[in-house]
Order: structure tokens, then sequence, then C-alpha cells
């Protein structure tokens, strides 16, 4: 029973084997078939058709069958099969021989080159074709209106024969067209993701690098004023330490909403995050009192009329002047600094400015670092709205300045 059951599924593997390679083959045991048919037919023709006395009736089947079973090369040797099967059919009906269904063959042979060629050359394998209906014409002596006839029919299922090698050869160069054009399609939409996720990484690097720069800074400098009075000012030390947990906690609101960012959506698509609302230049004065209380004496100044630039514009010069005051605040131990806002027609001119100062009790400031990408995503941020950023030092202290086009008329986000 065992081996029986094993029998079974060998047979059965071995039935799906020959499918498999039938499938594979499909087309060349198709043309076997068709061949047989005609050769069937052939013979069948051969036994009641007219043929001369000195040929016995089976002789024309020893040439045209052989000939008629070279269709299955038709796809590696198009141009041997049709010339082959032309001349064929050329020498029986010179003898006054039935060719049976080589005609039909032959027009076979004639798509197979046609199909792999250009018009030039179909129009060639068309006139060769066209020599066995002009042979017969001749061999048959036909009248002139009968041989007309016979040739234009030949002519007629040539041109259909040659018209649909060409329709079915402009449908693959199409469909191959359309194929490369989908894999360049694929390969842009690929990379143009991965240029929107890079650009998006960078987008939050950036915030990190403003969220985490500023804030640490003003840490650093909350945390050094209260060791430097503590023991003399209990009172301010407490309120310095007080402000300092404050700005922590938004520090981290802040990098908790960056981190937001990166989570996967849910599966109903719909994100699920209670988004803050986007920094703005309103809030330029809670940034500097952040600071305020150190050694670095700050002051804030607009000049213009305020309006409201939109939310790109006024975030961009949000982060700008952040990331000036955090620079400010590692490296001036002391002094004085601005910030000023220049509400232009058709600008806003950004300029922090700092002077160094001789305090009494100065705060040393952190030790200098080796140089971020602080400027570098500024300039991009400021490339990006068509604006200019400029950053030097200047007698006894340094200077940011930065113009950001924003026009009366503009459109807002």
């Amino acid at each position: 029973m065992v081996e029986q059951v094993a029998g079974g599924v060998v047979f059965a593997r071995s039935k799906s084997g020959w499918w498999k390679w039938a499938v594979a083959h499909r087309v060349g045991l198709g043309d076997l078939a068709f061949v047989s048919v005609i050769s069937v037919l052939y013979v069948f023709d051969l036994t009641i058709a007219e043929h001369p006395a000195w040929i016995p009736w089976w002789a024309p089947m020893l040439v045209g069958v052989p000939a008629s079973f070279l269709l299955p090369l038709r796809r590696r040797a198009p141009w041997t099969v049709l010339s082959v099967l032309v001349a064929v059919a050329i020498g029986l009906t010179c003898l006054h021989l039935s060719i049976g269904g080589l005609n039909l063959i032959i027009q076979v042979a004639l798509y197979s080159v046609c199909v792999r060629s250009t018009p030039p050359v179909m129009a060639a394998a068309a006139g060769m074709a066209m020599c066995y209906p002009v042979a017969d014409a001749l061999a048959y002596q036909m009248p002139p209106l009968l041989g007309t006839l016979r040739v234009t029919g030949a002519v007629v299922n040539l041109v259909i024969v040659v018209g649909l090698a060409y329709a079915v050869k402009i449908g693959r160069l199409r469909a191959e067209q359309l194929e490369r054009t989908m894999a360049l399609l694929d390969d842009a939409r690929d990379q143009l993701a991965a240029d929107a996720a890079s650009i998006e990484r960078a987008r939050i690097a950036r915030e990190f690098h403003d969220i985490v720069s500023h804030n640490l800074s003003v840490v650093a400098l909350r945390a050094g004023v209260a060791r430097a009075v503590i023991d003399r000012d209990p009172d301010h030390a407490r309120e310095t330490l007080q402000e300092l947990e404050s700005s922590s906690r938004g520090a981290l609101g802040e990098m908790r909403d960056v981190l937001n960012a990166l989570r996967v959506r849910d599966a109903s698509g719909s994100e699920t995050i209670d988004w803050q609302p986007a920094p703005t230049l309103d809030a330029l004065d809670a940034l500097v009192d952040s600071v305020r209380g150190g050694h670095v004496t700050w002051k804030l100044a607009r000049r213009g009329q305020v309006r409201d630039l939109g939310a790109t514009v006024e975030m961009t010069a949000y982060r700008i002047v952040q990331e000036a005051m955090t620079n400010v605040l590692k490296h001036a131990g002391g002094g004085r600094a601005r910030v000023l806002l220049d509400y232009g027609a058709d600008q806003l001119r950004i300029e922090v400015t700092n002077e160094l100062g001789a305090l009494d009790d100065v705060v040393q400031p952190p030790a200098p670092q080796q140089s971020g990408h602080g400027l570098i995503g500024l300039r991009e941020r400021v490339a990006l709205l068509g604006g200019t950023l400029t950053a030097h030092p200047v007698m006894n202290g340094f200077r940011f300045e930065a113009v950001l086009p924003c026009p009366e008329n503009s459109d807002l986000d």
C-alpha cells in the first residue's frame, strides 16, 4: 500500500513535470500539430489530385512533408525555412504536382521573418513569397484574367500577413518601451522617496540641534549663575533653579514633539500625535526672558510694522535667533547682546550682536567645543527661502545678520 502510494506520488510528479514542459514548449508543439494536420491533408490530397503519369502519386510527399516539418525552426532560422518552402512549392508547381497546404505554411514562415525585420526586409520577404503565385500562374498557363486574379489574391494575403507581423512588432516594441518606462518611473519614485526621507532626516536633525543646543546652553548658564550666588543670595539661586527646571521641561516637550515625527502611523493611517504649534516670532519675548538673569544683558527690539509673515518664515526667523543666542551663551562670558527684528516692506532683517564686557563675578562659559553644524543648518534654512545669512566677528564681539524675503502682499502659509 505504501509502495502504491509512493508510486502514485512519483507518477503525479512525473505528470506535473510533463505538463510544465508542455506549457514551456507550447508554441513549438503548436507548430508540430499544425504541420501534422497539414501533412495528413496533403497525403489525402495527393491520393485524389491529378498528377503526371510518369510520377507516382506519393512522390511529392517525399519532398513536401519534410519541408513542412521545417516550420518549427522558423524562430531560429526564419529566412532558411522561408527559402526552402518557397523553393519546394515552386519546384512542385513547375512539375504540375499538388503542394497541398504548403501555401499556408509559407505564410506562417513569412510572418516569422517579418515580425523580426525592418519594413524594407519585410518587402523583400514578401517579394520572395510572391514567387510561388507567379510561378503557379505561369506553370499552368492561366488566362490573363485568371492569372491576374490569382496573383492579386496572393498579394492581398501577403499584405495581410505582413501587416499583422508589423502590428505585432510595433506592439512588442511599445510593450518593451512601456516596461522600461515603468522601471524608470519605479526607480525615480524610489529615489524621490529616498531623497524625501533624507531631507526629512536633515530637517529633524536641525530641529534637534536647535532645541538641544539652545536649551543646554541655557541650563549651563542658569546652573552657573545659581552656583555663583548660592552662598550670598539663596533666594536668587532658588529662583534661578526654578527657571532652570522650567526651561528643562520646555526643552523636553520640544524634543518629544520632534521624536514623535519618527513614529509609525497607526493601522487607520491617521497620526496620533498631538503636535504643538511651530514657534513664531511672538515667542521671542519668552525666549529672551528665559536667558535673562545671567551675566549677558539682553535686549529685544523691533522696527517697522510688525505683521504675520507666515509659518515658514516665522519659524525660520525664530530658529535663527535661537541659534545666534545659543552661540552668544556658549562663547560670551558676559557683556551685552541685542536682538533686532527690522520689518521692511518686502523683507525681514534679523540682527543679533553681542559685545563683551568686564563684569564682576563673571561666570566662565563652557570650554570651546569643536565647531558643529548649527551655522550650516541656518544657511540651508535661509537659502530655502531665498534669503542671505552673514556671521562674522566685530570689534569686541560677534554679529549675526539674516535677511528673509517676505513681501507684504505674499500669501501666508
